[in-house]
């Protein structure tokens, strides 16, 4: 297991930046696919849409 940091553009102009915890052979994908509430046409955190999301490592390399 290891912990990247998850940031979330949101349209309401909000950067949610957060400490997740990533299981082996789990991807940035899959942790955020668990963290949001997928729509038809968008997926949405803390009733927010979100833009773009990304993951990176402590020392700012992004990763999958």
């Amino acid at each position: 297991m290891k912990v990247v940091l998850m940031v979330m553009y949101l349209l309401s102009g909000d950067i949610i930046k957060l400490p997740v915890s990533l299981a082996e052979g789990q991807t940035c994908s899959d942790r955020f696919m668990e963290l949001v509430q997928p729509l038809d046409v968008s997926v949405v955190y803390q009733e927010k849409i979100v833009l773009l999301y990304y993951c990176k490592t402590g020392g700012g390399k992004l990763i999958n």
